[in-house]
């Protein structure tokens, strides 16, 4: 049964993309509402984010101020403030040590380590599995690939497309003088394949019409030993 959009009132199919975030079918946003909605939605939505209680009180303001200046109505910005209530209810904050340190638990042997921990004692596990690159790292990563560059051969390439007679036959004779010619001006042929275009039913001929590609290179400068 189709349902509408609580943001803008469009009818919502069945096959439509529906975003019900209180997991009611008769409380739900059309897809294209919910992308113009602010993008950390999307991110608690899709799971790809887990904030603490306290960062998601601060986005629950933030979303809701930007859904008022947007002019989203009273009942869509009650589903979305019933819905982050509703991750904050869940959500915790980080437990502190008797020092007064933030702690976090790791994922694989649930043990509590201080929140600036990179890797578990205990398992090994790497709470910061993306490195970060220095401005040095950055700039020695473009530095090799240049020299890289300047050691290895460059090439051209060209292609050209070959249509088959009316009859569906290959028009050989005009393949035979592309060939030729590239190959005088230092081509190399790399490939040369057909490609199925439709039917043709003409004068009581009927035949499968195709295409053929003709792909070349030439190397334009060698490689630097």
């Amino acid at each position: 049964m189709a349902k509408n959009c609580l943001a803008c009132g469009k009818n919502i199919g069945l096959l439509t993309v529906r975003i019900p975030l209180l997991g009611n079918d008769d409380l739900v946003i059309c897809s294209d509402c919910f992308d113009k909605m602010p993008a950390v939605l999307n991110d608690l939505y899709q799971k790809r984010i887990f904030p603490t209680k306290t960062e998601l009180l601060t986005i629950r303001e933030n979303v809701i101020e930007q859904l008022k200046l947007g002019n989203y109505n009273q009942d869509t910005i009650n589903v979305v403030t019933k819905y982050l209530d509703d991750k904050i209810t869940k959500a915790k904050d980080p437990e502190s040590s008797e020092d007064g340190k933030l702690l976090k638990k790791c994922p694989i042997c649930k043990k509590n380590v201080n929140y600036d921990t990179e890797v578990c004692s205990d398992c090994g596990y790497s709470f910061d599995t993306v490195h970060k690159f220095e401005n040095n790292e950055i700039a020695q990563i473009y530095n090799d690939r240049l020299e890289q560059y300047k050691k290895n051969p460059f090439y051209e390439y060209d292609y050209i497309v070959v249509p088959n007679r009316s009859d569906g036959s290959t028009d050989k004779e005009h393949i035979e003088e592309i060939l030729s010619s590239h190959a005088m001006q230092g081509w190399r042929l790399v490939t040369m394949y057909s490609n199925e275009i439709g039917k043709n039913a003409i004068a009581g001929v009927n035949a499968t019409m195709c295409e053929d590609i003709i792909v070349f290179e030439r190397c334009i400068k060698a490689e630097k030993k």
